[in-house]
């Protein structure tokens, strides 16, 4: 016969606690599924041609590679493509501090008017914990290419931006590492896996411990009560 006798305000704490970290467990499960499914998800590809480029319309945008995990400044270069404007992810300045856009050249490869290929992305929204833009050093922490065109006195901004390929210093093209599909990022998916298991795993303890106190202060007990004598 089980015998248990709670202690109310630990047990409050405890139910708590227990649901904070249940839910946070899940929070990173999930992102760990949409992850996994955004890594085998193709990306759209687009060119354009017959564009303009915007020449003082230069923005930058703090990312961290995902493939070598260095932080920088992607180069968001505005051209005029129609009757609306394009932002194209065309460099990356490794860096921590904001580059001075006054030292920072318009792409070459695109002021010769080449076609522009490459992924068409819509940007995620800023989450609660983003920092805030910097919009008089043209420096932002999430790609608000409405916000960015305003910085740069742009109208008809698109709501996607191209992600084009970066040109080394020996003029060689890359892929650019951030062509990711949605719900993808710098984050590897295996990451949000450990988190998962981490806080499920804390979960998992924080019972452990609830229980064992109790069954050392007697207040659980599986053992049969003792009979009293006469």
């Amino acid at each position: 016969m089980i015998r248990f006798r709670p202690l109310p305000v630990m047990t409050l704490l405890t139910i708590a606690a227990l649901i904070a970290l249940i839910v946070l467990g899940r929070w990173q499960w999930d992102k760990y599924v949409l992850k996994s499914r955004a890594a085998h998800e193709p990306v759209a590809q687009m060119t354009i041609s017959s564009y303009q480029p915007v020449l003082d319309g230069i923005q930058f945008v703090f990312g961290v590679r995902p493939d070598t995990h260095h932080p920088g400044w992607r180069v968001f270069a505005p051209v005029q493509y129609g009757a609306s404007t394009v932002f194209v992810d065309s460099d990356f300045i490794e860096q921590v501090q904001a580059p001075r856009a006054s030292e920072v050249r318009f792409p070459a490869t695109l002021r010769s008017g080449a076609p522009i290929t490459g992924a068409s992305i819509r940007p995620e929204p800023a989450g609660p914990f983003a920092p805030p833009p910097q919009p008089l050093q043209r420096a932002w922490y999430v790609a608000d290419l409405a916000a960015m065109g305003r910085n740069s006195g742009l109208s008809a901004v698109a709501d996607y931006y191209i992600a084009g390929a970066y040109v080394g210093a020996d003029g060689r093209a890359t892929p650019n590492p951030f062509a990711l599909a949605h719900g993808a990022d710098a984050m590897p998916p295996a990451r949000h896996l450990g988190y998962a298991l981490t806080w499920y795993g804390l979960a998992a303890v924080l019972l452990v411990i609830y229980f064992a106190y109790h069954a050392s202060a007697g207040r659980l007990s599986l053992r049969p009560p003792r009979r009293q004598q006469d």
